[in-house]
C-alpha cells in the first residue's frame, strides 16, 4: 500500500477517528482575538489560526484536507499553503495532508499541477476530476508514491444531472467512473474514492463489495451539507475503518467571532463528529 495511505489507516486506528478536518481559511469568520492582532499581515493571522486549529485537532483526526481556493485569494496564498502543510508535516509527522483543487487536465498541464502540488507544496494527495479520462490518472499510474482522490460522486445536489446520466451499458455515469477507477486506474493501489452521503438512492452495501478493502473512501457531504452519516456503516471495511469524513466549517467556525472560548468550541465540534462516527462504527 502507498505510504500516505498507510499513514491514513494508521491514524484512523491510533486516534480512533474517521474525521478529516478541512482547513478552509475564511477571515470573515475567524475569531476577533486573532484578527485584531496588531502589526501583522493578514496571511500571518490566518497562519496563526490554522496552526491553532491543527494543534487543537491533530490527536483526534486521521487527515487534513486543504481547499486550495481559499488560499488562492491571498496575495501570498501560495506561501501560506506551503507553510501550513510544512507545519503539519514537521509538528505532526504521519498525518496526511490532502489538497482539494479538483485538477483534471492533459499532458504538460497535468505535469505542472503535479509538480506544484507534490514537489513544491508537498501534498500527500490531491483531489482529481476524472472527466478528461486517462490523461488525468496517468501520473498516478506512473508514480505509485502519489495519491489521487477521485471524484466519483460529489455531495452538491445539482451534480446528479451529470453523475446520474444513464449510459448505453445501463450504468449511471458515476458507476462507470467507479469501475474505471477500480479496474483501470488504481493499478498501484494509490487512489481514494469519493462517494456522497447525500446520494439516498445508492446501495452502499453493493458499492462496498466492489471496492477493495485497502482502498480508502472519502465520504462527502456529512455536516453542513446535510448528508446522512449513517451510510458510513455500509462503507466500512472489515476492520471497521477505511472511510473518512471531512468537516470544514462545522469544526473551524462553530462560535461567534467575539467568543473568547472559541478554542473549546472547536474541540467540542470535533469530538461531537468523532463520537457520532464512532457510534455508527460500533452499532
Amino acid at each position: 500500500m502507498n505510504s500516505s495511505l498507510k499513514d491514513l489507516d494508521h491514524r484512523m486506528e491510533k486516534n480512533d477517528s474517521l474525521v478529516c478536518v478541512g482547513l478552509d481559511p475564511d477571515p470573515s469568520k475567524m475569531p476577533d482575538e486573532i484578527m485584531n492582532l496588531k502589526e501583522m499581515e493578514l496571511e500571518e493571522k490566518v497562519l496563526i489560526f490554522l496552526k491553532t486549529i491543527v494543534d487543537l485537532s491533530a490527536d483526534n483526526i486521521c487527515a487534513y484536507k486543504v481547499q486550495k481556493a481559499f488560499f488562492d485569494v491571498f496575495d501570498n496564498g501560495h506561501k501560506l499553503l506551503q507553510d501550513i502543510v510544512e507545519y503539519i508535516h514537521v509538528e505532526y509527522p504521519g498525518v496526511p495532508v490532502f489538497i482539494d483543487c479538483k485538477i483534471g487536465d492533459t499532458g504538460n498541464t497535468m505535469k505542472s499541477y503535479m509538480h506544484n502540488l507534490f514537489d513544491i507544496i508537498n501534498a500527500d494527495g490531491v483531489v482529481v476530476n476524472p472527466l478528461m479520462g486517462d490523461d488525468v490518472l496517468e501520473p498516478f499510474i506512473e508514480d505509485e508514491n502519489k495519491v489521487g482522490i477521485v471524484l466519483v460522486q460529489t455531495s452538491n445536489p445539482k451534480a446528479k444531472i451529470v453523475q446520474e446520466l444513464k449510459l448505453a451499458n445501463g450504468k449511471e455515469l458515476w458507476q462507470e467512473i467507479l469501475d474505471l477507477t477500480l479496474e483501470r486506474w488504481n493499478l498501484n493501489n494509490n487512489l481514494i474514492v469519493v462517494l456522497s452521503s447525500n446520494s439516498s438512492d445508492t446501495n452502499f452495501s453493493e458499492v462496498r463489495q466492489k471496492i477493495p478493502q485497502q482502498t480508502p473512501i472519502l465520504l462527502a457531504g456529512v455536516g453542513s451539507q446535510g448528508g446522512d452519516s449513517s451510510v458510513l456503516k455500509d462503507l466500512l471495511n472489515e476492520e471497521k475503518r477505511g472511510v473518512f469524513v471531512n468537516s470544514s466549517r462545522g469544526i473551524l467556525y462553530p462560535y461567534a467571532k467575539d467568543d473568547l472560548n472559541w478554542r473549546q468550541k472547536v474541540k467540542m465540534s470535533l469530538f461531537k463528529l468523532k463520537n457520532e462516527l464512532n457510534q455508527i462504527r460500533i452499532n
